[in-house]
Parts: C-alpha cells; sequence; structure tokens
C-alpha cells in the first residue's frame, strides 16, 4: 500500500467530515443492486460492535497505522479517535512524511492535539534520519573497500531496513535487492527474500510478492533437504557422545523457526491472491497457516480474527460445501481460529447446513465491519455476489420448479432483486430454467429427452463404426502377412560407426506377395540382385 495514496485518500474523505450520510451508494450492475466500496464511501458501524480496540490491541508496526487510517478515512464515527491513535503510533517510528500529512488533517478536522504533542519532533527526527543514513551509507563503503561479503550483506540489510522505518520502500527494495550479490547461503537468501516481500508488500506490488515467495520457499525446501541429511548421523552420534544434544536442540528450533517462516509466507501469497482476485488459490494458502504462528507472531501482519474472516469469504465463494466441511468446519487448526470468531462459525455452519436465510443475514450484519478492512473491501461486493449466486444455485438444484416469493423470503431480497438475479444465472448459464414473471414461478428448462437419446446413440454409433473399421484393416493386414520394419532401427544395427548417413532417409519398397515383410530396405533389394 502506498503510503501517500492512503493520507491522499484520508484527506479527500475526511475534507467532508459534516456530510455523515455519504454510505455506500447502491449500484446496479444489471442484475442486481448491491452495495458498492469503491472510492471514498463511508461506512456506518452504529449496528456492530466494532471499535478501534480491535486494531490497536491486534497489530503493531506499519501495519496498525494504515489499518488505523483506512478506518479514519471511511468511517465518520470513529475518524478522531482513528486520527489521533495512528498520529501517536506514527511517532514511534521515522516516517515524517506521513506524520506531517496525518497532522496536517488533524488540524484541518479541528481535532485537539494531545496534551504532550512535541513540536519539535518532526525536525529532531528528520535530522537523526539524515544523521543515520550517513553513517549507514558511510559503512556500507568501508565494507565495500574491505570486501568482505557478509559485511557488505549486512550493510545492504541495515540501509534496507532504514529506509523502510522512514516509508521509502523504493529505496528499501533496491538495498534489499542489491544484497543479493552477496548472499552466501540459502538462510541469506531467505532473509533478502522476506525483506524484499515486506517491503513490496507494504507498496502493494503483487507480482514482485509472489515472485519472491516463491524463492522464498525453494530456499527453504533446499535448507530442509540440507538439515535432514546432516541431522541423521548427528542423531546416532547423540546415543554415543551426549555432547550431540545440544546441537539437536538447535535443529529443532531452526525447524521451528522455518515453520513460522513458511506460515508467514502463505499469509503474503494469500493476501497477494486476495488482492489480484484469484480467491480460491488466497483460501488455499491462508488454510495453510498454523494458529500458533498466526497468533504469536504476526501481529505486524494479520491478526487471527482477520484471516479466518478471509478464509470465510474466500472459501464461500469458491470452495464445494463438501471442501467447507472437509477443510475448514472440520479441521483443528481452523477450529482455533473460528473459536475467536463464533460470527464467522456460525455462517459456515449454516452455509453448510443449507440455512441460507440465517447465513445471508448475519453476513449482512458483518457487511460494515468487512467494509473497513483495507485489503477485503475492494473485493467485498464482488465476493458477496458470487456467495449469493452460489446460494441461489444450490437452493434450486434439487427442484423442477419453485415459488420466487418463497426463495426471496428465504433469500432475504425481494423478489423483483431476485427476479434480476435469475436472470442473469440464465443467460450465463449457471441456471436452466425459465421464469414465469405472470405468476412468479421458476422452471426448470424443459429438455427433449428423445433427441438426447438420439444424439448419444449417434455418437456411440459413430463411434462402433470407427472402431470397427480398425479391427476389420488390422484382420486384413494380419491375413496378408503385412509388416513395416523401422529403417532407423536397421541402419543403426548394420553401420553403428556410419553417422555420416543419419540425415538420409532409406526409400521403402512395396512388395507384395512376399512371405513375412512387405516393406522391405533398399539395401536389402540389392543385397538379393548381387547374389
Amino acid at each position: 500500500m502506498d503510503a501517500q495514496n492512503i493520507v491522499g485518500n484520508t484527506i479527500s474523505a475526511s475534507g467532508d467530515n459534516n456530510n455523515n450520510n455519504n454510505f455506500p451508494q447502491q449500484r446496479s450492475n444489471g442484475n442486481t443492486t448491491i452495495p458498492s466500496y469503491e472510492g471514498n464511501y463511508q461506512v456506518d458501524i452504529s449496528s456492530t460492535n466494532f471499535d478501534l480496540e480491535t486494531i490497536t490491541s491486534s497489530y503493531i508496526g506499519l501495519m496498525r497505522i494504515y489499518r488505523l487510517l483506512y478506518v479514519a478515512d471511511h468511517c465518520p464515527q470513529l475518524r478522531n479517535d482513528a486520527l489521533l491513535i495512528s498520529f501517536k503510533y506514527i511517532q514511534e517510528t521515522h516516517f515524517i512524511s506521513l506524520y506531517k500529512q496525518i497532522l496536517d488533517e488533524i488540524k484541518k478536522q479541528n481535532i485537539p492535539l494531545p496534551n504532550d504533542f512535541d513540536a519539535a519532533w518532526y525536525e529532531r527526527t528528520q535530522r537523526n534520519y539524515v544523521h543515520k543514513l550517513e553513517k549507514l551509507d558511510t559503512d556500507l563503503r568501508n565494507f565495500r573497500t574491505n570486501s568482505i561479503k557478509d559485511s557488505i550483506r549486512r550493510g545492504h540489510d541495515d540501509l534496507g531496513d532504514h529506509y523502510l522505518d522512514a516509508g521509502d520502500f523504493f529505496n528499501a527494495v533496491r538495498c534489499y535487492v542489491r544484497s543479493r550479490d552477496y548472499c552466501v547461503t540459502p538462510r541469506h537468501m531467505i532473509t533478502m527474500c522476506m525483506n524484499v516481500i515486506k517491503a513490496s508488500f507494504y507498496m502493494q506490488n503483487w507480482s514482485n510478492v509472489l515472485s519472491y515467495v516463491s524463492k522464498a520457499e525453494q530456499a527453504i525446501e533446499s535448507l530442509e533437504s540440507t538439515s535432514k541429511s546432516a541431522t541423521t548421523p548427528s542423531v546416532l552420534t547423540s546415543m554415543v557422545n551426549p555432547m550431540e544434544v545440544s546441537s539437536a536442540s538447535t535443529t529443532n528450533a531452526t525447524i521451528a523457526s522455518d515453520a513460522v517462516l513458511t506460515s508467514r509466507l502463505k499469509v503474503y501469497a494469500g493476501i497477494a491472491e486476495l488482492a489480484t482476485k484469484r480467491y480460491k488459490l488466497a483460501a488455499r494458502h491462508f488454510l495453510g497457516v498454523s494458529f500458533d504462528h498466526c497468533s504469536n507472531h504476526f501481529q505486524d501482519l494479520i491478526s487471527p480474527q482477520t484471516l479466518i474472516q478471509y478464509v470465510c469469504l474466500c472459501s464461500l465463494a469458491t470452495f464445494e460445501r463438501s471442501e467447507i466441511h472437509r477443510l475448514i468446519i472440520m479441521s483443528t487448526n481452523m477450529k482455533q481460529y473460528l473459536e475467536l470468531e463464533p460470527s464467522i462459525r456460525d455462517i459456515l455452519h449454516q452455509f453448510y447446513e443449507t440455512s441460507y436465510s440465517s447465513c445471508l443475514a448475519v453476513m449482512s450484519q458483518l457487511e460494515p465491519i468487512f467494509a473497513l478492512d483495507q485489503y477485503l473491501a475492494p473485493h467485498l461486493r464482488a465476493l458477496y455476489y458470487e456467495i449469493r449466486h452460489r446460494i441461489i444455485i444450490t437452493y434450486f438444484l434439487p427442484y423442477k420448479n419453485a415459488s420466487m416469493p418463497i426463495m426471496a423470503r428465504q433469500l432475504n431480497t425481494t423478489i423483483d432483486v431476485l427476479e434480476d438475479e435469475l436472470v442473469h444465472l440464465i443467460r450465463s448459464g449457471k441456471i436452466k430454467a425459465r421464469i414465469d414473471s405472470k405468476n412468479k414461478i421458476l422452471y426448470v428448462a424443459d429438455t427433449d429427452q428423445r433427441w438426447h437419446a438420439y444424439q448419444h446413440a449417434l455418437t456411440i454409433t459413430k463411434q462402433s463404426e470407427k472402431l470397427t473399421r480398425a479391427l476389420l484393416l488390422r484382420s486384413a493386414i494380419i491375413k496378408s502377412n503385412l509388416m513395416v520394419k523401422d529403417d532407423s532401427v536397421l541402419s543403426s544395427i548394420r553401420s553403428p560407426n556410419n553417422n555420416n548417413n543419419n540425415n538420409n532417409v532409406s526409400r521403402r519398397h512395396f512388395v507384395p506377395n512376399v512371405a513375412g515383410s512387405m516393406m522391405m530396405d533398399e539395401d536389402d533389394l540389392s543385397d538379393e540382385e548381387t547374389m
């Protein structure tokens, strides 16, 4: 996420602070009317229990600041508090450009500054930033002069970390990528990939994120294969020499650290896939994230509550009911996530049990909360839309005809909106049905069973005819003692050392009434003539 864009949206949206009725507009796409969460939309959370504590207690670092700014941008009720809290946390970084923009927005909204406001923070932090940047740059030049690879690599990493803390993500990526030439071990390569992924993630460069996630996974796999080959003999020697126990414990700690890295990579890949509208791949990445890792190590990236929300919506939009039951409801790992979000658990159970009315009602209640998630909101409309379509298709599947008023009541919508959705599904070929607009009844499309049986019979007849002709041809060939010999094999047997004539294909002669072979080489004929 580009900080400049986020703050720009915050400033433009916050300019109309007096207009609290600018909530998501009802936009029609030709088949139904649903809320659109695009641009400077506003969300009403009066019917929910959402508060800023869920963000401040679950996140740290830049991710906490960005989420607070997104709430300030799109939620009038929490705008002032979100700006003040983000202003407090931004002073823990060197992100001076974002600090100045938040401060300007606070003054523009006439929000009282906190009592501990430090007016000299901006200049002091800018001076410290420049001083540290010069020091790191000087150290890097000295490392290059000494030609110490590991020191040069660490110098690039330190410089990239400094740029990252200041919000200069482009220069941070450049420094991290330059350290690649000085990576000696797979562990160095993993560190480099993780740094590039983190900076690219903040830039919303999703293709770069996915590319380096793949590289990091390959480096981890090579490291694991190397460690396994080295661990096996050490375990055997530890039975003889107790001093090896400490090395075994170190190996176990390294394996645990690699497992945390793997889970983190899955989170990065899942959010990147979600941002690129590949919802099924995103759900599968999120399903592979361990609950212990997410709750203890990923406060700077994602919270367990947010992850299970992503899993719920992406899986309902793309998975079959059997997959939802097997991969989520019955999963031991996912059950720990669901315990933190009972409402998400209710949605999944109600969808699986075909209690669609209750499922859609709970989803409607949680919609304002989902709309305040910066990664989920741009796709909320498409996900809700796809979930409703899957519900309609599944609902109508066992019936030959269905009453549209009953369907509308079960799906928490009106008959007109339902009819528009059904028209879209019929035109797209997802439902083979006809609508009786007068009596408001949905009928399964009539199919001519006789015509289908006739077409099936014709297909079987053509296949049988083709097979019969092939059998007759094979029988005639066998009866006439016909055989085809491979010239390349014969020539290689006769002259294995003669490779000059490989490009010359020998001619074949058809010789009728010759027992044993109908296709003979030109060399064979010349030998017989000589005799």
